[in-house]
């Protein structure tokens, strides 16, 4: 829209200037057949009585001349109209100002930025601005990661926020404003647990898909770097067990048995009798009413692959992964 009123405006413009042009051409059209002499002759009597014009033979052809020369400097002049930006021949980079770039990034309301320096802030909508808000900080010990930016960052409270805190240093600088600002602080210390929040995994456990991860995670990441493959026959069937159990307190047990310590009880019923494969104890019982219930439980069915191994085997099995969780066993933990 912009373009097309500029363009009409200019050609309003151009046939202005076309009836000065007209009118200089009828003005020299009597002196053309002189040559040059003539028209500089008669130059000066014509500006002296302007408006003393004669239609002669030479007329049109002088018309045309005129108007063909203001056709061509029209055209010479819209194939030369660019921005050819002299000076800056071999580009024109340069470092942003913090001015500049904070007044690019910033978001008007100054609750909603993210503070990356004292002058430069980038708002939290990156719809506005197109800029994801990763920040990677980098700085030896003492330069002033936290105190600089982490604590500025979450003194903003704009955001709800996950904290990496081993020294506990941004808990308690910036824990009673977080609170009187209404957040509901959450901490995992594994330090002082008398001092943590707890987490309980089976909360949000949703599916069988769910608890499979659960424990192969936990598998994975309690088993010693470096240890002999051939380890991974106890590995697979304590799984199989632990699988079995925490998919039957998912299912069957109350939501306040739903826990690892409830885990270690059923491994502490789980007895093994070498000198008796007949013996049930009473986690058998347990699993064999489930199997009267729903014989295709995948509880049961994890089950009975740790009941495949033979009394000593399976001897082996339990101690194995009473070992692996005796870290349930502590009251802090438990708690």
């Amino acid at each position: 829209m912009k373009r097309a009123e500029t363009a009409r405006s200019n050609l309003i413009l151009w046939a202005v200037f076309l009836i000065p042009v007209v009118w200089a051409a009828l003005l020299v059209a009597p002196s053309l057949s002189g040559g040059l002499p003539e028209i500089l002759e008669n130059l000066t009597a014509a500006m002296n009585d302007p408006f003393h014009i004669q239609w002669v033979d030479n007329s049109p052809k002088c018309v045309l001349l005129f108007v063909a020369a203001y056709g061509m400097g029209i055209g010479i002049y819209l194939s030369t109209k660019r921005n050819y930006r002299p000076g800056e021949e071999h580009g024109s980079a340069r470092w942003g100002g913090a001015a500049a770039v904070d007044k690019k990034y910033r978001d008007k309301n100054l609750q909603k930025n993210k503070i990356l320096t004292q002058n430069v802030r980038i708002g939290l909508d990156g719809r506005t601005h197109r800029r994801n808000l990763n920040v990677l900080v980098v700085g030896g010990s003492g330069s002033g990661k936290t105190r600089f930016y982490a604590k500025p960052n979450v003194m903003q409270t704009n955001t709800s926020f996950v904290i990496l805190d081993p020294k506990g240093e941004i808990l308690r600088d910036t824990g009673n404003l977080l609170k009187a600002k209404g957040y509901d602080i959450k901490v995992l210390d594994l330090i002082n647990m008398h001092l943590s929040h707890c987490y309980n995994p089976f909360t949000y456990l949703q599916d069988d898909k769910d608890v499979l991860k659960l424990v192969t995670n936990l598998i994975r990441n309690t088993t010693p770097k470096g240890s002999n493959t051939n380890d991974s026959f106890w590995e697979r069937s304590e799984t199989a067990l632990l699988e079995a159990l925490i998919l039957y307190l998912l299912c069957e047990a109350p939501e306040d048995e739903r826990n690892f310590p409830m885990v270690m009880e059923m491994i502490a019923a789980a007895e093994v009798r070498e000198e008796d494969e007949a013996y049930q104890s009473p986690l058998d019982e347990l699993f064999e009413r489930l199997a009267m219930r729903e014989p295709e439980h995948l509880a049961v069915k994890q089950y009975n692959i740790f009941k495949l191994a033979a009394g000593k085997t399976a001897k082996s099995i339990l101690i194995s992964l009473g070992v692996r969780l005796e870290k349930f066993n502590l009251s802090t933990i438990a708690g």
